[in-house]
């Protein structure tokens, strides 16, 4: 892999002007802001010709992107976003450029532009080329080549770039609590995580059958001598939908009694005894929660897509 880095000697100089531009944006001064990010875009571009070598500009062109934004600019903003999501191809090594869809600039591209994702396919695409020759991948300057060529393999001017996002008049303000996606398409998955974690999967797959984003404890990393409980809560507290398997009684018990205070619609399934009738509790029987028995795994997914609406 090419180094893409700026020098030790350069480095700090670059962070405080990145740093001044972004004081001025969370002081809502996004005149200066952007001011300030292109200086720092420039002093980039100086240090390549220094160097001659290319530079990973991805998080300067991301933050000149987003005070942009805050300037009602919407179409230099989504431009150098772009920009930044080409930047972050390039600073990963050769066939692992999918790695910068975990950045800052892809998620807010998809989440808040809701951009076509083929878009994403075709740079990445681009960005690969390059870097079969080492000495292309090192001196290339600029991200704007390949954002064209991949503009043009989707057959879009690059003048008409907004026409790929569902969201074309973006404004900064109020952000979603910690998700892009709308409670009312979260659904909280519950079980015996010691002797039903088998479950999950299947639950998952039908939520997203479904088109709703599953939740699962399970799925998030717990801090050291945190409550797990508490962490439950927090995440059901997100959700408009919630599935919870009673087969095996355990701690899901707390996250159900109090489904109700958060107006989360709860399902029970129960697996379905072959012997006797399936046994519930009393406390689950006062809830009046519907509970519904499978066999197998296909009648547990098919229970999940009847509850949930389309």
């Amino acid at each position: 892999m090419v180094d893409r880095n700026l020098t030790p000697e350069l480095l700090p100089r670059y962070q405080q002007i990145e740093l001044e531009g972004q004081i001025a944006f969370y002081q809502e001064r996004y005149a200066d802001a952007v001011g300030i990010f292109r200086q720092a875009h420039q002093f980039m571009l100086n240090a390549q010709t220094q160097l001659d070598r290319g530079i990973h500009k991805g998080s300067v062109l991301f933050f000149l992107g987003i005070a942009l934004l805050g300037t009602g600019d919407n179409f230099q903003a989504l431009r150098n976003v772009l920009f930044a999501y080409v930047e972050d191809t390039l600073g990963t090594p050769a066939d692992f450029e999918d790695d910068a869809d975990r950045a800052p600039a892809a998620r807010f591209l998809s989440d808040s532009f809701v951009i076509q994702l083929r878009l994403f396919r075709e740079i990445k695409s681009a960005s690969r080329r390059i870097k079969e020759n080492a000495q292309s991948w090192l001196h290339t300057f600029s991200p704007e080549p390949i954002l064209t060529e991949a503009l043009s393999q989707l057959g879009i001017d690059q003048s008409n770039i907004l026409s790929l996002c569902q969201r074309q008049n973006l404004t900064l303000g109020p952000a979603p609590l910690g998700f892009p996606q709308p409670r009312e398409r979260r659904v909280f998955i519950g079980t015996n995580y010691d002797t039903h974690s088998h479950l999950i999967p299947e639950m998952r797959l039908a939520a997203i059958m479904r088109n709703y984003v599953p939740v699962a404890a399970r799925d998030v990393i717990v801090p050291p001598n945190a409550n797990v409980h508490d962490i439950s809560l927090v995440l059901l507290h997100t959700c408009g939908w919630a599935i919870f398997d009673v087969t095996q009684p355990a701690g899901q018990f707390m996250e159900i009694e109090r489904a109700r205070d958060y107006g989360v619609r709860v399902l029970l399934t129960r697996s379905d005894p072959v012997s006797h009738p399936p046994h519930v509790s009393q406390m689950i029987s006062s809830l009046g929660y519907p509970l519904q028995t499978y066999r197998d795994m296909s009648s547990l997914r098919q229970l999940v897509i009847n509850f949930l609406p389309p």
